[in-house]
């Protein structure tokens, strides 16, 4: 207790002779003005209000693109119980230095709900990524990071109440030199300066920490004090800068394991040969940052407007692929379903064969392809070598050439201008080495989701500079890598990745797929492993069940076709094999619908993390008389200050008054709310449509064919039931002349 007093004594005497870099503007003769303080709790998701005053400057000292930056004090307030009030009776003179921050709009503070929304979530965001640097802090990494605690203030005595997100100045240097630097973006550039590893640790940390749900990206700021992050969701939840699975593919397309993250059990993220060969391109002292991205001036006013710029470019730096895709692929993808399928898949089957590739291939490229396709059928294992460690545990050692090594410069020469990063490498050895991280079946969901998006990346041209020369024409070389999108496919569906599942099922039968143009003529056609495929598609417990369906109606085009053609052992056989996948498929939809009206209810009830707290009917756990066990029920009535709610519990209708602390959302129990609540879709935050994913036929058509299927076996009652409800189905469609057809056919059956 004596060494923390002192600690705390040296600090405040620190604080105390410091000269206050912002005395020159006389700040603390302007007036003080009462404001509203929103801190976010992210241990319940909702924001706390209390009152407290500042002063700040009437005009801003800098603006970015989006955003007002203005100087502010605030009182550091201590706690009731301290004893020692002589520092904070310095007054304003001796306040704290705050940043302010407001959006602007049509050259005005934006106070609309957008804009006070836009202030949350960017509270929300410096919180989430506090919530997982705290956890990455107990591990045993050599370097521990922070991010600038920030709320927000709402000036509740100025027109409109303006709401602006505030936290501590910060200035100076790193222990390297280094001034306000960015390590990473939410876009997928990495900064490689080798004694900066732990900024990209911390990203791919916050992935496998988070079971895949989140990874902490936009890593900015002073030494490893970091401010103004962006979180990527699963659920694209955190704003117009959250790009999903596709900003975290990104990401790791671009992150380089080294010796901290083997230390940290952090999994080897897999990549193509093509990516590997690229990235061996860069050494580490070597930048590969695009423009922009290089360390900003350290004067605030321009580390502020790189920030804002930023931000605003956070919407435009991942394209849709709806503004890129070619108007040929955009035909491909109203081609991919319509009703000749049967057709292209019987031409297939008599063909058995390829039409000219697109890419020319060599005997490694074929072998690789049908190594890659026979991976996707089998579960992804997660042992020691996934972690880069021997069967024993042991981590094995790094020993990555150079491209000083590799154009034959000498190990001397090497050595001298590694002597200096070496220094700082030595210091950042790990002292103690972790187990690996635990890979569960919601991280492995959601590692699919990442490679599945970076096979889309690949297959919307996103990276030209992937694809291999070979040295033929440019004009010949292909738009981008097919190997790539392959392997990222295929460890996609190795993963249980339905779409991904889907995506390889009708490649290899000769259809066209949403992810490539150039797929389905670089695979060979494999109508066996196609219907592995879908089976794969149809068993997955990773997924929403419309997706499923698409799987389940090709698996029974693909049999139909087959038995048509002859290619079917015994047609008995293939009608058994029909009616199960038809009762299945059946069952998939029922269970869409389902799941649909499900996410709607959800959709208009308030979810976990809402900025405006809980509203009435709300569905909540409650910490029932405070005994620390948590019992269901909903919320009747909520305080005028939000902080506070009335419970009715379900199992005797008692009711309590608890604080939002000891309040829970509850979620609806579906596995398509991905155990959070989800905000947007990949078609919704994307505008796209995965085309793939489009049934090839109506409940009542399918309903029909099993019914036919079961008069065929003599099960009449059975079909007379199929068919009746064919008819309604078919009726509430408007389909009168066939739902005519059907009820007259279970009046015979």
């Amino acid at each position: 207790q004596k060494s923390l007093r002192e600690k705390i004594r040296r600090a405040a005497a620190t604080a105390i002779s410091e000269e206050d870099v912002w005395s020159k503007c006389n700040i603390q003769s302007i007036p003080a003005e009462r404001v509203v303080r929103h801190r976010y709790n992210p241990e319940i998701g909702q924001f706390m209000k209390d009152e407290t005053i500042v002063k700040i400057e009437k005009k801003p000292f800098t603006n970015g693109a989006m955003r007002h930056c203005f100087r502010m004090k605030k009182l550091a307030t201590p706690p009731q119980s301290a004893s020692n009030h002589r520092f904070h009776s310095y007054g304003w003179s001796r306040g704290l230095n705050y940043v302010a921050k407001c959006y602007m709009r049509r050259g005005q503070i934006d106070t609309s709900r957008e804009g006070i929304d836009a202030v949350l979530t960017d509270i929300t965001l410096q919180y989430e990524a506090m919530h997982w640097a705290e956890k990455f802090n107990k591990t045993d990494a050599p370097k521990k990071i922070d991010f600038i605690r920030a709320y927000a203030l709402e000036f509740v005595d100025r027109p409109g109440k303006p709401m602006f997100a505030v936290e501590r100045f910060i200035a100076g240097n790193d222990s390297y030199g280094n001034g306000f630097l960015k390590h990473n973006t939410n876009s997928g550039f990495v900064d490689l300066e080798e004694h900066r590893k732990t900024p990209q640790i911390f990203s791919a940390y916050s992935f496998y920490a988070s079971q895949g749900q989140r990874l902490v990206a936009d890593i900015q700021g002073v030494g490893d004090l970091y401010t103004d992050p962006q979180v990527l969701s699963v659920d694209y939840r955190f704003g117009d800068g959250d790009l999903g699975p596709r900003g975290m593919a990104l990401f790791f397309k671009t992150f380089r394991h080294c010796d901290l993250s083997d230390g940290l059990g952090i999994p080897i993220f897999p990549l193509s040969r093509n990516e590997r060969k690229h990235q061996a391109k860069y050494s580490d002292d070597e930048s590969t940052l695009s423009e922009g991205s290089s360390v900003v001036d350290k004067e605030m006013k321009c580390s502020f407007r790189r920030l804002d710029a930023n931000r605003q470019q956070r919407k435009s730096v991942l394209v849709r692929p709806s503004d890129i895709i070619s108007d040929h692929s955009k035909d491909t993808a109203r081609r991919s379903n319509i009703s000749d399928m049967s057709k292209t898949i019987r031409k297939s089957m008599r063909q058995l064969k390829l039409s000219a590739t697109v890419i020319p291939r060599t005997k490694s490229d074929v072998d690789e392809i049908a190594s890659c396709l026979g991976m996707g059928l089998i579960d992804a294992v997660f042992d020691n070598a996934a972690f880069h460690r021997f069967e024993s545990g042991e981590i094995k050692p790094r020993h990555a050439k150079t491209s000083h090594e590799e154009n034959g410069e000498k190990s001397e020469d090497l050595r001298a201008k590694r002597m200096t990063r070496g220094t700082v490498f030595a210091k950042s050895m790990m002292k103690v080495t972790a187990g690996p991280m635990k890979i569960t079946n919601e991280t492995q969901r959601n590692l699919g989701q990442v490679h599945y998006h970076l096979a889309c990346l690949h297959g919307m041209d996103r990276f030209p500079e992937i694809v291999p020369s070979n040295g033929e024409n440019v004009e010949d070389k292909p738009s981008h890598d097919i190997f790539s999108v392959i392997f990222h496919l295929c460890h996609a569906a190795s993963l249980q990745n339905v779409p991904a599942c889907l995506a390889l099922a009708r490649a290899i039968v000769g259809l066209d797929t949403f992810v490539s143009p150039l797929l389905k003529t670089n695979v060979p056609i494999d109508f066996e492993s196609s219907k592995e495929y879908c089976k794969r598609a149809m068993a997955s417990e990773r997924s929403t069940a419309a997706p499923k369906v698409a799987a389940g109606c090709l698996l029974y085009q693909i049999i139909e076709d087959e038995l048509g053609l002859g290619l079917a052992l015994t047609s008995a056989a293939g009608d058994v094999e029909k009616v199960q996948i038809l009762e299945d498929t059946l069952s998939l939809m029922k269970l869409s619908s389902e799941e649909d009206k499900i996410m709607k209810e959800h959709a208009e009830k308030e979810s976990r993390g809402k900025a405006d707290g809980f509203h009435v009917c709300d569905r909540v756990n409650g910490n029932y008389f405070m005994e620390g066990t948590f019992y269901p029920g909903f919320i009747v009535e909520v305080s005028e200050d939000g902080n506070s709610v009335v419970i009715q519990y379900d199992d005797d209708g008692s009711r309590e008054t608890l604080s939002n602390e000891n309040v829970r959302s509850l979620e609806p129990a579906s596995e398509i709310l991905a155990a959070q609540s989800v905000r947007l879709t990949d078609e919704e935050a994307l505008g796209t449509v995965n085309t793939d994913e489009h049934c090839l036929f109506e409940d009542y058509d399918l309903m029909a064919k099993l019914a036919e299927l079961k008069e065929k076996t003599g099960e009449s009652s059975d079909a007379a039931a199929l068919f009746q409800e064919a008819a309604d189905l078919a009726m509430n469609a408007g389909k009168m002349k066939t739902a005519n057809n059907w009820s007259m056919r279970a009046e015979n059956a």
